[in-house]
C-alpha cells in the first residue's frame, strides 16, 4: 500500500484532512475516525493518523473529491470546540506507529531462563534429570558483538556503530574525510581533522580574497535569503518535502542528556553549511552545492562531534575558509547570522532545509546518500518532535558566541598584517615623485634622479644646438655667395633675429645659454664674411 500526501487544517471548531489520492479507486473509498485515530483507504492508498487531539464524525462532517487534482478533503468536528491541535504539520509524528506487543519480557528484568518454567517446552522423560540442558560454555570476551559495541561511533548523536564496513574505503573518499571510520578512535578526529584543514588552508587563496574581493562576493554578502522575509506562521512544506517527511518512520529517540547535547550541537554544524551553500549560490544550487555541504560540516566529512557550541562555530568558520571557492572572513560571519535567522523561525525552517539537503544528497553524483541513512534521516524524525524552548535555547547561546580571526587557529592575524604591509610598500613605490625646493631637506633619492633626468635634458639640447649650428653654416654661406647687397641685409637681419631669441632662452639654463652664445658667436663671424663678400664684389663693379 502507498502512503498518500496529506495535510492537516484546524478551525475553531473543525479538523480538515486533505489527503492527495490521484488514482485511488474512488467506490472502495473508506474513512474510519474513533477519538485520536483516523484511517483513510482507498486502493492503493491507505493512511492511518494519530492525532494530538480528538475528533468526532458527525452530522456536521464531510467529504467531497477533486478530480481535476485528485484530492480527498474531509472534515470533522472536535470534540471539545475551541481547542488547539499543536504539531500538525509535524507530518511523521502524525503517522501512527507500528502496533507493539503487549505482553513482552524485558531483557533487563530477566533473571534467568523462562524455558527452565515453562512445563510445555520441556520433554516429558522420567529417564532424564535435567542434565541434557548443560552444554559447554565458551568465553565471551571474544564475542565478535562487544567487540562491535565497543567500536567506534558515528552518525546520528553517535548512535551507528559498524555501518560501513561493508563499503570499499576508497568508494567514500570522496565522501567521507576520515580515513577508516570503523577503525579509527573517536579521540583522534579532530587532530586528523584539524592537521587537514591546516594543510588544505591556503594563504595565497585567503588574502587574494582578502586584498581584492571579486564583485561577487560583495553581491553574495548583500544577498538576502527568502527566510529573512518570512514568518513562522507563513511558512508551508511544498510537495516534495512532503513526500520526504511521510516516508519517514514514526519512532521515538532514547537518548541521554549528551546524546541530545551532542545531536543538537551537530544540528548547528549542518545547518552552517546548508546556509553557505544558499547564501553563495543565491537560492539556486549547482552541482556542487552536495559538495559543498558535505565537506564544510565536519560532522557529515570526519563524523566529528562537540559538546560545547565554541567549538562548533570555530570548525564552521575554519572549514568555510579552507575548502570552498569564496574564503571571505566577512562572509562566514554572514553565514553564522543566517543560522540564527532559520534556528529562530522555528521547527519548520529547520525541516525545510534538511529536506533540501536529503535531495541534494541523493541527487548526487557520488554515494551521498549514505550521509542521508546515518544522519539526515534520523535529524528529519527528532527534529519534528524537538520541543521549541530547545530551540530557543541553543540560539540564545549561539547568539552569546563571539569569534575572532585569532581564535581559528590558521593565523589570520599575522597574515592579514603581513599582506597589508607589502600592499602598502607597492603603493609607495608607486607613488609619484615631487621635490620640494623649499625644504631645508628632501628626499635625496627623488632628487638626484630629477637631477639625472636633467643632465640628459642638457646634453640633448646641445647635440641639438650643434646639429642646428651646423645647418645654419651652412646655409649663410650659401646665402652669402649667391646673394646681393639687398638679400645680404635681409640675411642679417634674420641672423640676428636668430640671435636674440637664442640669448633670450639664455635664461633658462646655464648649459643653454652657452650654447647660445656659441651660435651667437658663429652668426657675428658669417655676417662680417658676408659683407666683405659684399664689398668685394662692389669693388670689383667699380
Amino acid at each position: 500500500m502507498l502512503t498518500p500526501r496529506f495535510e492537516l487544517l484546524q478551525t475553531d471548531n473543525e479538523l480538515i484532512v486533505k489527503v492527495h489520492a490521484p488514482y485511488a479507486n474512488i467506490k472502495d473509498t473508506e474513512v474510519y475516525v474513533e477519538g485520536t485515530d483516523v484511517r483513510f483507504f482507498s486502493s492503493p492508498y491507505y493512511l492511518r493518523l494519530k492525532l494530538p487531539g480528538e475528533i468526532i464524525e458527525n452530522d456536521q462532517s464531510s467529504g467531497s473529491y477533486d478530480c481535476n487534482s485528485g484530492q480527498f478533503t474531509l472534515k470533522f468536528s472536535k470534540v471539545n470546540p475551541g481547542e488547539h491541535f499543536d504539531n500538525l504539520d509535524m507530518i511523521t509524528t502524525l503517522l501512527a506507529p507500528p502496533k507493539q506487543k503487549k505482553n513482552f519480557v524485558s531483557t533487563i528484568e530477566v533473571i534467568g531462563n523462562p524455558a527452565v518454567t515453562n512445563e510445555n517446552s520441556l520433554v516429558d522423560n522420567d529417564t532424564t534429570n535435567g542434565n541434557e540442558w548443560f552444554y559447554p560454555q565458551t568465553n565471551l570476551n571474544n564475542n565478535p558483538i562487544v567487540n562491535l559495541l565497543e567500536g567506534p561511533r558515528y552518525g546520528f548523536a553517535n548512535k551507528i556503530v559498524g555501518a560501513l564496513e561493508s563499503f570499499e574505503q576508497g568508494w567514500l573518499k570522496d565522501v567521507v574525510d576520515l580515513p577508516f571510520p570503523d577503525s579509527t578512535p573517536m579521540t583522534n578526529r579532530r587532530g586528523l581533522r584539524e592537521v587537514n584543514e591546516k594543510y588544505h588552508f591556503s594563504d595565497d587563496h585567503y588574502t587574494a580574497d582578502l586584498i581584492q574581493p571579486e564583485d561577487s562576493i560583495k553581491r553574495i554578502i548583500d544577498f538576502q535569503p527568502s527566510f529573512y522575509t518570512t514568518n513562522p506562521e507563513s511558512l508551508e512544506f511544498s510537495t516534495t518535502e512532503q513526500d520526504i517527511l511521510k516516508e519517514l518512520p514514526n519512532k521515538e529517540f532514547l537518548l541521554t542528556n549528551e546524546e541530545s547535547r551532542i545531536a543538537l550541537l551537530s544540528l548547528v554544524d549542518i545547518l552552517f553549511s546548508y546556509c553557505y551553500n544558499h547564501r553563495v549560490t543565491m537560492g539556486e544550487n549547482t552541482s556542487e552545492s552536495s559538495w559543498d555541504i558535505n565537506k564544510i560540516s565536519s560532522t557529515l566529512s570526519w563524523f566529528d562531534y562537540f559538546i560545547f557550541l565554541e567549538d562548533v562555530v570555530k570548525s564552521c568558520i575554519r572549514r568555510s575558509l579552507c575548502f570552498p571557492l569564496y574564503r571571505y572572513w566577512e562572509l562566514s560571519i554572514k553565514v553564522l547570522d543566517d543560522v540564527n535567522k532559520i534556528l529562530a523561525l522555528g521547527k519548520k525552517s529547520i525541516l525545510k532545509s534538511l529536506c533540501e539537503i536529503h535531495g541534494l544528497f541523493n541527487n548526487s553524483y557520488d554515494p551521498r546518500y549514505v550521509l542521508n541513512q546515518l544522519y539526515i534521516r534520523d535529524y528529519l524524525i527528532w527534529v519534528q518532535r524537538l520541543p521549541e524552548a530547545t530551540i530557543k535555547e541553543i540560539l540564545g547561546e549561539l547568539e552569546a558566541v563571539k569569534i575572532e580571526k585569532k581564535d581559528v587557529g590558521l593565523d589570520l592575524v599575522e597574515l592579514e598584517a603581513a599582506a597589508w604591509s607589502v600592499l602598502e610598500e607597492e603603493k609607495v613605490e608607486k607613488l609619484p615623485c615631487v621635490v620640494n625646493i623649499e625644504a631645508p631637506t628632501g628626499p635625496k633619492l627623488c632628487l638626484n634622479r630629477v637631477v639625472d633626468k636633467m643632465n640628459k635634458l642638457v646634453i640633448t639640447n646641445r647635440d641639438s644646438d650643434d646639429e642646428s649650428t651646423s645647418s645654419d653654416d651652412d646655409s649663410s654661406s650659401s646665402s652669402s655667395s649667391c646673394c646681393d647687397k639687398s638679400n645680404c641685409k635681409s640675411c642679417c637681419s634674420s641672423t640676428s633675429s636668430e640671435s636674440s631669441l637664442t640669448s633670450n632662452d639664455s635664461d633658462s639654463s646655464s648649459d643653454v645659454s652657452t650654447s647660445s652664445e656659441d651660435v651667437i658667436k658663429s652668426t657675428n663671424n658669417k655676417s662680417n664674411s658676408s659683407s666683405c663678400a659684399s664689398t668685394d664684389s662692389d669693388d670689383s663693379r667699380d
